[in-house]
């Protein structure tokens, strides 16, 4: 079963650092150039420092940016708690088209790495090797973790709020509204009876990891390269564990986005000729008056009525809902998937339109040829008008579905969820030599 702990967090010093909404930063993978240079123009202390590097133009082997830290906690800029705590985090936020704040809690301890094949900590998509290489780099260098996996525990999780009571009634050590506008709050736990209740009440339950699979798989490697180089190889070694941030499966405030797919560059392109290899496998009829404002406002509906997609085409500014027909046998089509996987939306729309009807390879999937991803359906839209050929508006990936997929032991493919909001670097660090 998993094993979770406390841990020492090293932390921005309040005494040093004034506005923390000026030295957090979003997760390094969704920090393009443009806003990595904001980052560090907001404050020379931001956190994008360590986790990208001083330069946005060229990527770094992070020996300087591990030198920075050092210097920051020799001059105080940073500081260690004295004891093993755990860290509640709250967000409270809007989703696209809603007026209700929705709140969404997690606990922020160490987890023992375990391979996924033969643990209880499950992934639910697919990595690619680059970004894994980049953090391996960059693990070496600091000794220890800069951000949370964002990690998602099974059962029921309101024991685990009602000890959290006390905390939540106590002044956050943290509270700030982001770029964003994303409310935040970091609580440090330290009464030694709910650090051993919350230990308690996670020990058996089964994690699935939300963000951060190639963090996760890169602590793999790294702990086994450390323990290959350790003289003494001792089990409880803090390169054995992970930082993650846990949040309840059933939590109301646990929100997953779509990505959508915008398609571009093909020689010959006719929508009509797309639409016609579709149409065996799938019905299309146009959108309802409300169901096409919401879209056009940026908010992607929720339920289709079925498995399928929406359709943007540019060309004549329309929308078609694509839903596959009850008839199709999904195992003849794609035998070499579980079940699960089959009937994914991401799964339809690459394997029928972008495979089958627009001739992509998984190569060209992978390394993203013809294919941007948007979060925000208002940019994809603009984009799509501003020279794309087709635009493929998802509806959000279901939690019965990510149980479903890795129950089997299988993988989404990438885009498959988009857990909202992103998890914040630079509330606390983790450094393996404060467990040794």
């Amino acid at each position: 079963m998993p094993e979770i702990k406390p841990f020492p967090g090293v932390r921005y010093n309040p005494e040093a650092v004034k506005d923390f909404s000026l030295v957090v930063a979003p997760p390094y993978d969704v920090i393009d150039k443009e806003q990595h240079a904001q980052l560090l123009a907001m404050d020379p202390l931001n956190v994008v420092r360590l986790i990208l590097g001083s330069d946005p133009s060229a990527p770094g082997d992070y020996d300087e940016e591990a030198a920075t830290m050092r210097r920051w906690i020799k001059e105080g800029t940073l500081i260690t708690d004295p004891v093993h705590c755990y860290y509640l985090i709250e967000d409270s936020f809007l989703l696209p088209g809603e007026e209700t704040p929705y709140k969404r809690w997690g606990i922020i301890g160490r987890v023992r790495l375990e391979p996924f094949e033969s643990g209880r900590i499950f992934p639910h998509e697919r990595t690619h090797q680059g970004p894994k290489e980049d953090r391996l780099r960059l693990m070496k260098a600091f000794g220890g973790n800069l951000s949370q996996v964002f990690t998602l525990f099974d059962g029921d999780a309101s024991t685990v709020r009602s000890t959290l009571d006390p905390v939540f009634n106590s002044s956050p050590a943290i509270d700030i509204t982001d770029q964003d506008g994303i409310e935040r709050r970091l609580w440090v736990i330290v009464e030694p009876e709910i650090i051993t209740t919350i230990s308690e009440l996670l020990e058996d339950r089964n994690l699935y990891i939300a963000d951060g699979h190639h963090r996760y798989e890169t602590a793999l490697t790294y702990a086994g390269e450390m323990a290959a180089a350790d003289p003494d190889p001792n089990p409880e070694k803090g390169y054995n564990f992970i930082m993650m941030a846990l949040v309840g499966m059933e939590d109301p405030g646990l929100a997953i986005l779509p990505t959508h797919r915008h398609l571009h560059s093909f020689d010959n392109f006719d929508f009509q000729k797309v639409l016609d290899c579709l149409s065996p496998s799938f019905t299309m009829d146009a959108l309802d008056g409300d169901e096409e404002r919401s879209i056009r406002s940026g908010t992607a509906p929720s339920d289709l009525g079925g498995r399928g997609f929406i359709l943007y085409d540019p060309a004549t500014n329309s929308f078609l809902r694509t839903l596959l027909r009850d008839d199709v046998d999904l195992a003849a089509r794609m035998p070499e998937m579980s079940a699960p996987v089959r009937r994914l939306e991401v799964t339809l729309a690459e394997q029928f339109l972008m495979k089958e009807c627009l001739g992509m390879t998984s190569e060209q999937i992978s390394h993203q040829e013809h294919l941007e991803y948007f979060k925000d359906l208002g940019q994809a839209m603009d984009r799509a008008r501003s020279g794309g050929q087709l635009l493929v508006v998802m509806p959000p990936t279901g939690m019965d579905d990510l149980v479903a997929v890795t129950g089997e032991k299988e993988r989404m493919p990438q885009k498959s969820t988009f857990f909202y909001p992103k998890l914040l670097s630079g509330l606390v660090f983790y450094d393996h030599g404060s467990v040794r």
